[in-house]
């Protein structure tokens, strides 16, 4: 047999272990498809009125046999609506700026909340409470990605399919669900919020200048917010310019979260 088949062989049964065994915060390794999967971006916050439906509407992704395969759903918390009497506990500026990113690439038309990015366009049949058109797009080849998280190290490969000379960056979050946060303050008070797929940290990591498809970087977790959640996952997904085209992720086993 030869030497590449045997390495092939080798890998599939990593991951095969690994799937049996249970990914866990600082051993996790995960492949993905070849054809595109729907990355969901939901910005929100805990001082938006009108953010809590469209949270409920996200976290009925747990329930989707096909979550972390062919759907993956992220709740980034804001922190412009921090100013009106509540500060989102889970807000980061850094996830705004992401937003005003989209903006600025011309994603979407304005910033808002809620408002939902489905692979780098903006996205807006949540009104609807149906998916529409994202479920009727024809799937496209992009390429494979493999991530491996061993203690705080991380690498990646991503196997482009792509003619694009644009640089891929991998992206890293690390997200909770089953939150909930007693609201004292704000548009929100007195009410009891519940979250699912927040974002509680996220990095980003640039191809290895002599590989654009490698990626290797250590990784940092956000103690203080990993306790509020009942379950974590690590997602990773690939963007390419500007967009997410490719995503890892799996429910981890809470092996020391609390």
């Amino acid at each position: 047999m030869p030497i590449s088949q045997i390495f092939s062989a080798l890998v599939g049964l990593m991951f095969t272990a690994n799937a049996f065994a249970g990914q866990t915060l600082d051993d996790f390794a995960m492949r993905s498809e070849v054809t595109q999967p729907v990355i969901i971006e939901l910005y929100t916050s805990q001082g938006c009125s009108s953010c809590p439906p469209a949270e409920t509407w996200l976290s009925a992704f747990s329930y989707e046999p096909r979550l972390w395969r062919d759907y993956f759903p992220l709740a980034f918390h804001v922190t412009y609506w921090d100013y009106i009497g509540w500060k989102d506990p889970y807000g980061q500026r850094a996830f705004s700026q992401r937003q005003y990113d989209h903006l600025n690439k011309n994603h979407i038309k304005q910033v808002y909340t809620p408002q939902f990015v489905i692979n780098g366009v903006e996205w807006r049949g949540w009104f609807d409470r149906v998916l529409g058109e994202v479920l009727t797009l024809k799937p496209r080849s992009v390429g494979v990605l493999d991530v491996n998280i061993l203690g705080k190290q991380l690498r990646a490969t991503f196997t482009s399919r792509s003619d694009s000379s644009e640089v891929a960056r991998l992206h890293l979050a690390l997200v909770g669900a089953g939150i909930t946060t007693d609201i004292k303050r704000g548009e929100n008070r007195h009410k009891r919020l519940a979250h699912d797929f927040t974002v509680l940290s996220h990095q980003t990591f640039d191809a290895n200048e002599q590989s654009k498809g490698e990626f290797v970087g250590k990784i940092t977790l956000p103690s203080d917010l990993m306790t509020n959640a009942e379950r974590l996952a690590w997602v990773a997904w690939i963007e390419q310019e500007g967009q997410a085209i490719q995503a890892v992720g799996d429910w981890l086993v809470p092996n020391n979260i609390h």
